[in-house]
Parts: structure tokens; C-alpha cells; sequence
């Protein structure tokens, strides 16, 4: 009767794990599909790990603020249409302000220096 109740309990365990990481790792797999048409093959498009879960690259990180800008409850894969590489880097920017090393080509122009105050000593 005990060998009989131990083998049930390993085998019940054995099924549920297994039911357990075949629903974890399969959980997006509709995301990859319709991300593919912007150009991903793998979890790592978004992801930095490549199992997927926690962690996301820039575009990853876009799509979440994607979903709370548009105060959605989660994120879809067709805003990706909308995702201009390196986005995040210039979303600081406003329009007419320039970063160091954005000058137009033939833009030369340095940016003037300021003048420092004498000391008073």
C-alpha cells in the first residue's frame, strides 16, 4: 500500500512540473509569432534573456511604456509598427535642442563658451 501511494505521489509530482514549465515556457509563443513580421526570431527581440520572462531590451522597454502611455492593459505587438530603433535614446531631446555630436554635416559651429565670472579676492 505505501509503494503504491509513493509511486502516485512521484508520478502526480513528475505531471505537474511537467504541466508546470510547459505552460511557463509556452506562454507567449503568439508574441513571437506576430512580432516575426518585424523582424523577430526569437524571445531576445524584446528580451534579454532568451527564454523570455523578466528583462527587456530597449524595444522591450518601449512596448511597456507603450502600454502605460496608451493606459492599456497589455501590450500588443502591432504597436512595433511604430517602433523607430534607438527611439528611447532621443525621447530626451526636444524639438530645436541639439545633444553633443548632433551637428548637420557642414554645421560647424561650436557652441559658445561662457564667461566666468572674476573672483572677488
Amino acid at each position: 500500500m505505501t509503494k503504491n501511494l509513493i509511486k502516485l505521489s512521484i508520478a502526480v509530482v513528475i505531471f505537474a512540473g511537467g504541466l508546470g514549465s510547459s505552460l511557463s515556457t509556452q506562454a507567449y509563443p503568439a508574441f513571437l509569432r506576430q512580432a516575426q513580421k518585424f523582424g523577430a526570431k526569437n524571445c531576445l527581440f524584446c528580451h534579454k534573456e532568451p527564454e523570455g520572462g523578466e528583462g527587456w531590451n530597449e524595444r522591450g522597454q518601449w512596448l511597456i511604456a507603450e502600454k502605460e502611455r496608451r493606459k492599456a492593459d497589455a501590450v500588443e505587438v502591432e504597436w512595433l509598427a511604430e517602433y523607430k530603433e534607438g527611439e528611447k535614446k532621443d525621447a530626451g531631446k526636444k524639438d530645436g535642442e541639439k545633444k553633443e555630436g548632433d551637428n548637420k554635416e557642414g554645421d560647424n559651429k561650436e557652441e559658445p563658451k561662457k564667461k566666468e565670472k572674476p573672483s572677488g579676492k
